[in-house]
């Protein structure tokens, strides 16, 4: 093989690893830490454009995720939907504040899409990984999974 065709090889190569990163990319959302997030759930205040989930049981919640009524929550059954206006909203969410995981402190985050336009909150000791499904407009929020971890 000649080196014309060999750089012509690398160069198809690096063009479809960069459109393959791009989409891959495409779907990436991300959390910024927000005082203002953390002081709302401190406060109890909801947004009512929002829905809401709890991560992991009610009497042992890991954290509380908020998203825009256009976006849907993909998390299977480790996730519960919470109404912003019940005890349970604001058992879980003093719960959360009271008991971080160890050596972490709870906060809260503004959950963003690919393009950096807020979408929702996230309130936990958990950091998160969020993937967002701009067309079918689901999140996906991974962390790690404390409550299946042997206890110290």
């Amino acid at each position: 093989m000649s080196r014309k065709h060999v750089r012509r090889g690398v160069c198809l190569l690096a063009i479809v690893a960069a459109i393959v990163s791009g989409c891959a990319m495409a779907n990436t959302g991300s959390v910024r830490t927000s005082a203002e997030v953390a002081r709302q759930f401190e406060n109890l205040e909801t947004n009512p454009s929002y829905r809401y989930w709890y991560l992991n049981q009610e009497n042992n919640p890991y954290g509380v995720v908020g998203l825009d009524r256009e976006y849907e929550l993909n998390g299977g059954p480790v996730w519960r939907a919470l109404a912003p206006d019940s005890a349970t909203f604001t058992k879980v969410v003093g719960l959360v504040q009271s008991f971080p995981l160890p050596n972490s402190i709870t906060t809260g985050y503004t959950i963003c899409d690919h393009q950096g336009h807020p979408i929702g909150v996230w309130y936990s000791s958990l950091g998160a990984g969020i993937t967002v499904d701009p067309a079918a407009k689901v999140v996906s929020v991974a962390t790690l999974t404390p409550w299946v971890a042997p206890k110290p």
